[in-house]
């Protein structure tokens, strides 16, 4: 059984660095990439994927936006939220709109692979 993950950033970098951190976890199953909310609901909708990472801002639209939209309709996918913008206010309204966690993408991004692993362990009940 592997984790589906979805992930909606804009950035073309993010997308490839998230390749290569991901491409070798036999536990992850890499569903889609969006690069505009758009594109993330049409993929959620065919996908319903268990985990999202998602860019707090994607093509000048608010990701917090989209967490909402998540967790009212899909209210069992956990959200990680990623930014560069790492004040308290963007961390504290992430979780306080049903996001998992926080990643901030210049100092903690190569903690993804761990962190998706251990909500795999989570999701089948692996201890």
């Amino acid at each position: 059984m592997t984790l589906k993950v979805l992930t909606i950033d804009d950035s073309t970098t993010i997308t490839t660095h998230l390749n290569y951190l991901l491409k070798n976890l036999k536990e992850i199953d890499w569903v889609g990439h969006a690069y505009d909310l758009e594109e993330g609901k049409k993929i959620l909708k065919n996908t319903t994927p268990d985990v999202v990472l998602l860019d707090i801002m994607v093509s000048e639209e608010s990701g917090f936006d989209m967490l909402n939209f998540i967790k009212k309709q899909y209210p069992k996918i956990t959200v990680f939220m990623l930014s560069n913008l790492s004040d308290t206010i963007y961390v504290k309204k992430s979780l306080q709109l049903g996001a998992s966690h926080f990643i901030d993408k210049s100092f903690e991004f190569e903690s993804i692979p761990n962190l998706l692993l251990k909500e795999h362990q989570v999701k089948w009940n692996l201890n």
